[in-house]
């Protein structure tokens, strides 16, 4: 599907984002004010990579991509299973998207390069990637060294897409909107008009959940993000991490709310950056927002 843009009449524009607003926080179980001001992102990985070949699509690492003056649209990325009735496709920002970097199959000639990648690495090991390197930064080494990452004669493990970084603004609206496929939706007509499968076989519960949502379009749209049982789409939420909060307090509320909360579970191995997930076609792909700290 693809959403034109459209600029909405004055005023109209911060009332649609109050809406949007809104609607989040019904998915979400709580208001967007409760995460904090800081930036976020929304992300897609899972298998369907690797199985597709996708993370290892050479359009990810061109050099206008990594640079993030161009946006990557493999098409194959959708937000539900290919042959719905209504696919959002999704653009990606090579920039900043993760990727895993190997360079220790390379040529002796390119040993500068590959001492460089490594120090990257084992610099991004104790920070929130965890190991992986922004393409961004990917970029940059490989063009101080001349190297062309596309090119058919380096590793084919030298690099591998880990997540897609999707293109959007940095409040955790935006990512949200991204995550959505409503980045495009800038006012209530232009509100996708469904997902598909994926739409068709909502639970009760989740229509439940933004039933409180005022615009019915945005209401039935968002309704296939909210089933936590759904093989097409299900959600998976998070404690909310704000920037000034410490894990242990976090931990120590945790334990405070007792089974119920168990649902809304700090995402530990994360370092609680995880604010809401959603799991595609049983596992195959994933598609997180988090606050970015790096």
């Amino acid at each position: 599907m693809t959403l034109e843009n459209s600029t909405p009449p004055p005023g109209r524009s911060a009332e649609w984002a109050a809406t949007l607003a809104q609607a989040f926080g019904a998915v979400l179980g709580r208001p967007l004010t409760e995460y904090g001001d800081a930036r976020y992102g929304a992300y897609y990985g899972g298998n369907f990579l690797d199985e597709a070949e996708l993370d290892h699509d050479p359009v990810w690492v061109g050099r206008a991509a990594l640079a993030g003056e161009e946006t990557v649209g493999p098409g194959d990325l959708l937000l539900t299973p290919p042959g719905d009735t209504a696919e959002t496709e999704l653009m990606f920002d090579a920039s900043r998207s993760l990727f895993w970097v190997d360079p220790r199959e390379l040529p002796d000639t390119l040993a500068p390069f590959g001492a460089e990648l490594a120090a990257a690495v084992a610099e991004s090991e104790g920070g929130q990637w965890r190991g992986a390197l922004l393409g961004a930064e990917l970029g940059r080494i490989s063009g101080r060294h001349g190297v062309d990452l596309a090119s058919a004669d380096l590793p084919r493990e030298l690099w591998t897409l880990w997540q897609g970084r999707i293109v959007s603004g940095d409040t955790l609206l935006d990512a949200l909107r991204a995550a959505t496929g409503l980045t495009g939706a800038t006012a209530p007509e232009l509100v996708p008009a469904g997902l598909g499968d994926a739409a068709d076989e909502v639970a009760a519960d989740a229509h439940g959940l933004v039933a409180g949502v005022a615009d019915p379009a945005l209401r039935d749209y968002l309704a296939a993000f909210c089933d936590e049982e759904s093989h097409d789409l299900a959600l998976v939420r998070f404690a909310p991490a704000a920037a000034d909060e410490d894990q242990d307090d976090e931990d120590q509320d945790d334990e405070d709310r007792g089974d119920d909360y168990e649902d809304d579970c700090y995402d530990e191995s994360q370092g609680g950056t995880v604010v809401v997930r959603w799991d595609g076609a049983v596992d195959q792909y994933e598609v997180t927002v988090r606050r970015v700290i790096a």
